[in-house]
This record gives structure tokens, C-alpha cells and sequence, in this order.
């Protein structure tokens, strides 16, 4: 009963969360690629993007022999947005509309994701042995004020595999349900569907299960994931290897680009957790905390901290080698090492609990909030056209791009912008198709919605052409989420 009532807590902070905070919009083109790819699934029932959906010098399309066009990504997060997208078909039946509809929600999905995953380390320090108390304040700490909460409102795939590694790691510690080897397995096999490497969990889950025959159960139920997925890059490439990347990268960079190198991995480690544009430091203070308890902990969980280590310094070294390791300056923080972020937090587990700690908390949060009021790509877009062009390295490395200072300077140029209510709609009036816009770069930059609106739905659609109608239940339900966050926090406050 407990774990029911803890689960509609959590629950119920992703949706307070996601009404407060989600932006309103799909900031970055994979999603708008994966949610095109949906579109297209439902009107033609084909994986095959037509011509004019997407950017092939982005990388993230291939082109087979047969000269077809797919995206190089895992079907996982099309699947989900598909009874998204008859849901807005439902509402109207201009094409264009329901996009963006679809859009709308799905900027929403993040910050419950986040939540359930809250829940789960919960969980998981549960079946450690520690105290409810100390479970659930961890996993509050890295609900509220971890990079998982800034990314949130991006609209990337990543939390999906988050989620499924720790409701993995999860069963693999939950000796007393019956067949949670199987469950385990069976959860990678499905989180595959979101990104291949789901995968590199095994070996943690191989390490903690207690016989022989728990493992190779385990491993038999992560073969349909495989499975699916052989077919899958069959179907677009001929070649149940292919994943559609490596060609994708040739046609964007050349044959002559290394992708893979172990001489990337000094630079990638030192820019994944120390660079002020892309470490995990800047974007998630509060794991050094964590890392301060990690002793002790260790000392409690030795045989389950090994196991973690192993996937963290796998995860790590893995995205380490790849050229593209940062995830692009034009996302926000080290996107690709998210689904480790709340491993890290486990040591907190640990934590001594007083009133220094509850004053840290409350100003991690509300920095965590300061990072996520503007659109980060407007900083980016700024300097971009100000040296017409951006040195990667440059402004990852360089200590004027430190999250909270850029996005401190952007809300102070925004600001007066959003009171003054003068802001324009560049997007072009029709489904998403390209990263085009119905304004030049500087348009974009001084004048848009989408950069120049505080970023939040709630404020974001009083700039927006709708009716009093939805700017009246805007209102409403903004109020009632404040009214409910209020009560919500009361009753955690006496529960824990």
C-alpha cells in the first residue's frame, strides 16, 4: 500500500511540475523529427521520411541504397507520441494545428518522466535498507535540483532511457518479487526501443543476481528488444547492423572524420563533468554533495556500488571516444550521460539531514528554475551571430557560457520584452518539416516567441494568437497547480 501511495506522490510532482515549468513548444529538431516521423507513420504507415521532412547535413538522417530517407534513431519515442497525435487530431482537423498541438504536449512529458524516476531511486534506496526518510529526500534532491530537472524541458529521448535503466536496476534489487530477473530483463528489452544503449545496464544486472539461472533468464528476456531491433535497422538499411549513424555522419562530415577514438577520452571526461558550457558540475551543483557521501556509502553497498560503477564508467567512457560527445552546443548541458545523473545522487541516501540542508535545497532549486526561464539556444544564437559562426570548443570551454551566469544575462535582455507583449511567431504555417523560420536569424534572436518569451507555456501562449478562451484556463489552471503544489508539499512535509 505504501509503495502505491508513494508512487501517486511522485506522480503527482510530475504533473504539478510539468504544468509549472514545461515550456510549451519541442525546443530541439530531433523531437521534431521523431515527432514528424510519427505524422508520417499515421498518415502513410512507413518509417520512410518523404523528401522535404528533415536535414540530412544535420546527422541524424540516413539515406539508404535505395535512396529512402529514415532517421537514424529508435522507434521508442515516435511509438508514444503516436496516441499523442490522434489525441490533437481529435481537437481540430487542420493538419498544421494538430502538429503543434502534438508538440504542446509533448513538452510536457519530460518533467513526469523525471518525477517517476524520483520515485524509483526511492525504491531503489529502500531496498538497500535505509529509512524512508532519507529515500525520499534523495530522491527529492535529484528531482528538483539535478541536470535532470533543467533538461526536463528540453523534449529529448534521454529521460525515456533514464527511466528504464533505474526501473531495471530496480528489479534486479527486488528479491522479494517473484521473477524480477525476468522483469529486469524484460525492461531493457523495451527501453532499447528508445536507445541502444539501454543496453550497457547488463552487465550491472549480471553482476547483482544471485545464480546462474537468474542471469541467463535475464538475459533471454532482453533478446526480443534485440531482436526488434535487428529487424528494425533491416527494414530501413538492408542490414540488420546498420543503425542508419555511421552513414549519416559520412554524408555530414565525411569518410575522412574519426569517429571513435580513444584520444578523445582525456578532453570528453574533463568537458562531460568539469567545462562550464557542458560539465555536469555547472548544471547539477548539488551532486557534489553526493560525491561527499560516497564514501560511506560505498562502505555500506560495496558489491551494489561496484556494480553502478561499472555502468557509470562504461556509459562514460563509451560517449567519451564519439566526436560528438558535448551532444551539440545547441542543447543544453551534457545531454548523453543523463541516464548516469541519478545513479550519482544514490550516496545521498547518507546524508545527514539539518537546516543548512533544507536552505541549500531551497537555492539549488530556484537556480535550477533560473536556468530553464529563457530559452538556453538564445545565448547560443546571440554569439553565434555575433562572430558570425561558434568554435565548439571555444564555448564549451570558455568560462563566460557558465549556465547560470548566460542565462541570467539572457532573462535580463528578455525581461522588458515579455512586459512589453511586442513578440512575433516565426514559425512557418505548416507541420514542422526543417529547422526553418519565417524570419532571419537576427529576427529570431531580438524579436521571436520562441526565443524571447519567458519559458513557460503559461506565459509563452499570452504571446502566442489564442483565444481569451484558453488564456482564461490558462489562468485557472495555473492557479490550481500553485494551489495543489501548496497542498502537496504540506502533506510530503508530514509524511516524511
Amino acid at each position: 500500500m505504501n509503495d502505491i501511495k508513494y508512487f501517486f506522490i511522485f506522480l503527482s510532482i510530475g504533473v504539478l511540475t510539468s504544468i509549472l515549468f514545461s515550456s510549451g513548444q519541442i525546443e530541439n529538431p530531433d523531437t521534431h523529427l521523431r515527432l514528424s516521423q510519427t505524422r508520417v507513420f499515421l498518415e502513410n504507415g512507413s518509417f520512410k521520411l518523404p523528401s522535404d521532412v528533415g536535414d540530412v547535413t544535420h546527422g541524424n538522417l540516413a539515406i539508404n541504397e535505395l535512396g529512402e530517407r529514415c532517421m537514424v534513431y529508435n522507434p521508442g519515442q515516435s511509438f508514444v507520441f503516436i496516441p499523442i497525435y490522434i489525441i490533437s487530431k481529435i481537437f481540430t482537423d487542420n493538419n498544421v494545428s494538430s502538429y503543434y498541438y502534438s508538440a504542446f504536449i509533448v513538452s510536457f512529458i519530460n518533467y513526469i518522466i523525471n518525477a517517476i524516476s524520483a520515485f524509483f531511486i526511492f525504491k531503489i534506496i529502500i531496498s538497500l535498507g535505509y529509512e524512508h526518510k532519507k529515500a525520499i529526500i534523495a530522491a527529492f534532491v535529484f528531482c528538483f535540483t539535478s541536470y535532470s530537472f533543467v533538461f526536463a524541458q528540453s523534449t529529448y529521448e534521454h529521460h525515456f532511457e533514464m527511466l528504464y535503466i533505474l526501473v531495471a536496476l530496480y528489479f534486479s534489487l527486488a528479491n522479494n518479487l517473484k521473477y524480477n530477473y525476468l522483469y529486469a530483463g524484460l525492461t531493457i528489452s523495451i527501453g532499447l526501443a528508445f536507445r541502444s544503449t539501454t543496453i550497457l545496464l547488463a552487465p550491472t544486472i549480471l553482476f547483482l543476481l544471485k545464480s546462474n539461472k537468474h542471469r541467463f533468464i535475464f538475459l533471454s528476456a532482453i533478446a526480443p528488444g534485440i531482436i526488434i531491433l535487428l529487424f528494425y535497422n533491416y527494414y530501413r538499411f538492408a542490414n540488420p547492423l546498420e543503425t542508419g549513424y555511421s552513414i549519416a555522419w559520412i554524408n555530414t562530415h565525411g569518410k575522412d572524420m574519426i569517429f571513435w577514438s580513444l584520444e578523445r577520452i582525456p578532453k570528453a571526461i574533463l568537458g562531460l563533468f568539469l567545462s562550464p558550457g557542458k560539465g555536469l558540475l555547472f548544471f547539477s551543483p548539488t551532486v557534489v554533495i553526493a560525491i561527499l557521501y560516497f564514501k560511506r556509502f560505498y562502505l555500506k553497498n560495496k558489491k551494489f556500488t561496484n556494480s553502478i560503477l561499472i555502468f557509470v564508467l562504461g556509459y562514460v567512457l563509451l560517449f567519451s571516444m564519439n566526436f560528438a560527445w558535448g551532444g551539440s552546443i545547441w542543447s543544453f548541458g551534457p545531454r548523453y550521460i543523463l541516464p548516469i545523473v541519478p545513479l550519482l545522487y544514490l550516496p545521498l541516501a547518507e546524508l545527514k539531514i539539518n537546516k543548512l540542508f533544507y536552505s541549500i535545497f531551497l537555492v539549488a532549486f530556484v537556480v535550477q528554475v533560473l536556468l530553464i526561464s529563457v530559452n538556453y539556444k538564445r545565448a547560443v544564437l546571440e554569439q553565434y551571430e555575433l562572430d558570425q559562426g561558434i568554435d565548439e570548443d571555444s564555448y564549451i570551454f570558455s568560462t563566460k557560457n557558465t549556465p547560470i551566469i548566460i542565462q541570467s544575462k539572457q532573462l535580463m535582455k528578455v525581461l522588458n520584452k515579455n512586459i512589453q507583449g511586442i513578440l512575433v511567431n516565426y514559425q512557418p504555417n505548416t507541420s514542422w518539416k526543417k529547422e526553418t523560420r519565417l524570419g532571419s536569424n537576427q529576427d529570431i534572436l531580438h524579436n521571436s516567441i520562441e526565443k524571447n518569451s519567458i519559458n513557460f507555456w503559461w506565459i509563452r501562449i499570452f504571446h502566442w494568437k489564442t483565444q481569451t478562451f484558453y488564456k482564461t484556463l490558462t489562468i485557472i489552471i495555473l492557479v490550481l497547480t500553485l494551489f495543489f503544489s501548496y497542498k502537496t508539499y504540506f502533506y510530503v512535509e508530514k509524511d516524511i
